[in-house]
């Protein structure tokens, strides 16, 4: 039996927007797996995972809608390769960019055939010390390493101590203008200087797994969540989270970095 699962679901895991997806529906780019003829609903599968990564990469790299289509309907990955080249050629400033775009093609085109393993976690309520930011998500690389430092600035000077692993709440899923939160667990109250202030993760169940090294693949921990969640119809009920249980630093190997991926969901 096929699983599919709701344009939701389908969006968080592949970190699209709904509207973008109903827009690739419209241009005939990503046609959902089923829509019911009774409400209309969009259903999607897990084999449409590498279509919409593929789709997804693209267009942080702005690639025109055309030519990402030109790129969906070569028939082999060379073919894919060449097409991509062709806007390599075009747009010379972003050549590093595409360069790892196509060095990678084979594996975002593939059927993923490798699924992380999943497990729910309760979670208390927690308070927190947050700074939010606005970015399309390609400079969103960028911005997040300076805005953690504000963050731990700002509770070194009020002489707060983080009781946790940093991590993040996506609250839009438009990848041309992320609504990111950055929080820090806390201990002690936090007094809000206008763009740190304090908050509270709710309690409650998340389905999480683990993502090991660096973020280039993260992808497999989205599409895993997104499996898990399709196959025991859960509903998300909350934003993505990442917690950086080995974050990123000056010290620290890409490939040791450990970032846990969830999503609070319905019990």
């Amino acid at each position: 039996m096929t699983t599919l699962m709701p344009i939701g679901v389908f969006a968080h895991a592949t970190r699209l927007s709904v509207r973008a997806l109903r827009n690739y529906d419209r241009l005939g780019l990503l046609v959902p797996a089923r829509i019911d003829p009774g409400t209309g609903y969009r259903r999607y599968s897990l084999e449409q995972f590498a279509r919409a990564g593929l789709i997804r990469r693209l267009r942080e790299l702005e690639v025109p809608l055309a030519e990402i289509a030109e790129i969906l309907d070569a028939g082999t990955p060379d073919e894919v390769k060449a097409a991509i080249k062709r806007h390599h050629d075009r747009v010379a400033a972003r050549a590093a960019e595409l360069a790892a775009i196509s060095g990678g093609l084979d594996s975002v085109l593939a059927e993923p055939t490798r699924w992380l393993h999943v497990y729910e976690r309760v979670r208390t309520p927690q308070p927190i010390a947050r700074l939010t930011i606005q970015t399309p998500l390609s400079g969103l690389a960028e911005l997040i390493g300076p805005a953690y430092a504000r963050l731990f600035a700002a509770l070194d000077a009020q002489g707060v101590t983080p009781s946790g692993p940093p991590g993040t709440r996506y609250h839009t899923d438009d990848p041309g203008e992320l609504t990111v939160e950055l929080f820090v667990p806390v201990d002690g109250p936090v007094a809000d200087d206008g763009e740190i202030g304090p908050a509270e993760l709710a309690g409650g169940l998340l389905a999480a797994t683990i993502h090991e090294g660096g973020y280039e693949d993260v992808e497999t921990a989205y599409r895993s969540l997104g499996r898990w969640i399709a196959e025991r119809d859960r509903v998300p009920t909350g934003p993505a989270e990442e917690l950086y249980l080995v974050a990123p630093g000056p010290s620290v190997a890409p490939e040791a970095y450990r970032t846990e991926i969830a999503w609070p969901v319905t019990a």
